[in-house]
């Protein structure tokens, strides 16, 4: 049965990826396996690894190869579930990749988003993984203290964030 539109990787770009080193195709909603679940994806993330993850060498993942899927944060639904941890219903936000459906483990899963009334796609950006690398980042690594400047760039991919000593406080950053 057809229903899965899929985004995948048609030919590696020279430069910055381009509408045309992309396709979309209807394949089949995938089966699940005995510890698998089914994920109904609401939301789907275009980081920036995913350039890495196109361009012809491997970084720290392996490189996705032409025809493949395009791999990405997502956040969806569990609409069939044959794993225990995972019921129909459950909210999960993970590297289901741009599709409309994804067979999906529990490796790749990154968070299950306890039940509120926030919008899920928050979950993909301020309460997702770029949100607390921000978040951890400067509080944990940078460590502000009154006084200190924060800026936040676009320049710093997802997360935003710059931080340094002002001029006028002890310890400035040359």
């Amino acid at each position: 049965m057809a229903g899965n539109r899929q985004v995948w990787l048609k030919s590696r770009p020279n430069g910055i990826p381009q509408a045309e080193n992309f396709d979309i195709r209807d394949t089949d909603v995938p089966s699940i396996d005995e510890g698998e679940f089914l994920v109904q994806n609401h939301y789907l993330s275009s980081d920036p690894a995913a350039r890495g993850w196109i361009a012809d060498a491997s970084t720290y993942w392996p490189r996705i190869e032409i025809g493949d899927t395009m791999r990405a944060f997502a956040v969806g639904e569990v609409v069939e579930s044959r794993n225990p941890r995972y019921a129909v219903g459950d909210k999960l936000m993970g590297l289901f990749g741009w599709q409309e459906y994804a067979a999906a483990s529990e490796r790749h899963v990154n968070l299950k988003i306890v039940p509120s009334d926030l919008p899920l796609s928050l979950y993909l950006g301020v309460l997702g993984l770029n949100g607390f690398t921000a978040y951890f980042g400067l509080l944990d690594v940078g460590e502000p203290k009154p006084g200190d400047t924060v800026v936040v760039s676009t320049a710093g991919a997802r997360s935003g964030l710059a931080w340094g000593r002002s001029p006028r406080s002890r310890g400035a950053a040359q």
